[in-house]
């Protein structure tokens, strides 16, 4: 970009902010990644994405199936957020600390896929308890194992999903902050459409020996995906190894502290983002929940004297998701080469308007359940929402990601103005950094935290709602005003959305 050499120039130029640690310490700039080592380093998310499209389309219906009440299935649904609320900053704050031979990310990437692996196959054939005659005593036991291996589930996931989303923050310089997070959202685009694709094929007909159901067969499948997808990444990823420079370590609870100032003192440009996605994930919690079950109710209501109306509406449910996963995917690959940081004469495509595009979108659609009265009105509705799902997946954690890559870059940077930089200068900086890491860490993470905060006031009003119209099988109405109620909170979202803090990046 015409910058001078930097090894005749020590003058901090604004161009050179896509230097990382690396290329100041050996006065080079570090290289970007290619788009296969892109690839193999977010591969993790689609895998991650399978395994909770599963849970998703097939959660609902296995715990209805075990004698749970709508009602009872929204507490369960509650794993979700406090898994969230309590696993995501604790995974980020303390894999800074460590300091394995593995890396500070992988180690929990590992032990969360283990734990995943074991309370999948729990999920999937614990329903053979409640067979036999016992009758209450087994069903007891059955929900019990449905229950305790959801909320285990759930709590690995959370882990995997913070330990993969910190290592997407950590490999890539900062001029492709925005770019690995783009590929980590194409990657769960394809996980939802390959995850809603499999729901469509007879598996057991294919693999009898793993199930008697569908969903025994999945599970296993997803299992299998999720193992792969996560081997992948941890053996193709290079991670540096974490020394802790600082001699004075800090005892265990500090961790505990970190996480407290880091959530009550979040820098303005990432309070700004929170601010949004709490609102934001207000309306978008309720559509990944209560989607199938919406158009089910539609189809059930359209045909009350049909048999099979119950599955075949959950299949019409299946189909409208499947071709929003398959627009979201285009959607990801499309819009991230159309953006620019800073809006031109020529140009108003930027990062900053998407985002707000994509709510206001996504309101107009919700709100337009009001209107909706057959299957195919409410399949259309569904996958206009793969756009502004796209942005959502996407824009937040780049935006995130580069504050938290400025922000360090910055720290490094400022102490090259005067003179020339020595060993004992690199040692006290990266020293200096380390003290700070689990900040920066923790600014995703908590990112995703006000996220799970939101979700558990959201699936409590739908829980209560729900409760209301407890027994009515074919009614749609309490679920359209649960997504209407999350269309209206998408608006304010955009609102706050028009007072993000831009973030300047050289290269865009």
């Amino acid at each position: 970009m015409g910058s001078p050499d930097s090894k005749t120039s020590l003058v901090k130029h604004r161009h050179d902010t896509n230097r990382s640690y690396q290329s100041i310490a050996c006065s080079d700039e570090k290289p970007g990644l290619s788009s296969w080592e892109l690839i193999l380093l977010t591969l993790n998310m689609a895998g991650i994405q399978f395994t909770w499209t599963v849970e998703l389309s097939y959660g609902t219906p296995y715990l209805l199936h075990l004698g749970l009440s709508k009602n009872q299935v929204a507490l369960v649904w509650l794993a979700g957020p406090l898994s969230g609320l309590l696993i995501q900053p604790l995974v980020g704050a303390f894999s800074d600390r460590t300091t394995s031979r593995l890396g500070r990310r992988r180690p929990y990437i590992i032990i969360g896929g283990l734990l995943m692996e074991r309370m999948g196959r729990f999920r999937a054939y614990g329903e053979y308890t409640k067979c036999g005659s016992e009758g209450d005593l087994r069903t007891s036991i059955a929900i019990w194992i449905a229950v305790v291996a959801f909320y285990f589930l759930d709590f690995s996931l959370n882990a995997v999903m913070a330990s993969c989303r910190a290592l997407i923050l950590d490999i890539p310089p900062l001029w492709q902050q925005d770019l690995g997070n783009a590929w980590a959202g194409r990657m769960i685009h394809i996980g939802n459409v390959v995850g809603f694709t499999a729901g469509f094929i007879d598996w057991i007909g294919y693999f009898p020996l793993l199930g008697d159901s569908q969903l025994k067969v999945l599970c296993s499948i997803a299992i299998f995906v999720l193992v792969l997808s996560l081997l992948v990444t941890c053996l193709s990823v290079k991670e540096e190894v974490h020394v802790n420079i600082d001699e004075n370590v800090e005892p265990w609870y500090c961790t505990l502290v970190s996480i407290y100032r880091a959530f009550r003192y979040l820098p303005v440009p990432v309070q700004r983002i929170c601010n949004v996605q709490f609102f934001a994930w207000m309306g978008w919690f309720p559509f990944l929940f209560y989607s199938t079950t919406w158009i089910r109710d539609i189809h059930v209501t359209n045909n009350p004297d049909k048999g099979n109306a119950y599955e075949e509406g959950t299949r019409y449910g299946s189909l409208a998701l499947l071709i929003y996963s398959i627009i979201s995917v285009i959607a990801g690959v499309i819009l991230p080469q159309l953006t620019n940081t800073v809006a031109t004469t020529y140009n108003q495509v930027t990062i900053y308007n998407i985002y707000t595009a994509s709510h206001i979108m996504f309101a107009l659609s919700m709100l337009a359940t009001y209107f909706v009265g057959d299957v195919p009105q409410a399949m259309v509705v569904l996958a206009s929402v793969g756009i502004p799902w796209a942005a959502s997946m996407w824009i937040p954690y780049a935006l995130v990601g580069e504050f938290v890559a400025t922000k360090d870059e910055k720290a490094i940077t400022a102490n090259a103005d005067v003179r020339p930089i020595d060993n004992h200068d690199i040692e006290q900086v990266i020293a200096e950094s380390s003290s700070s890491a689990s900040e920066n860490t923790l600014l995703p993470s908590l990112d995703e935290e006000i996220i799970t905060k939101d979700e558990n006031s959201r699936m409590e009003i739908a829980r209560q709602r729900l409760h209301d119209g407890e027994g009515d099988e074919g009614v749609a109405g309490d679920v359209g005003i649960v997504l209407r109620f999350g269309g209206l909170m998408a608006l304010v979202a955009a609102f706050l959305s028009r007072y993000l803090v831009h973030i300047p990046i050289s290269g865009r």
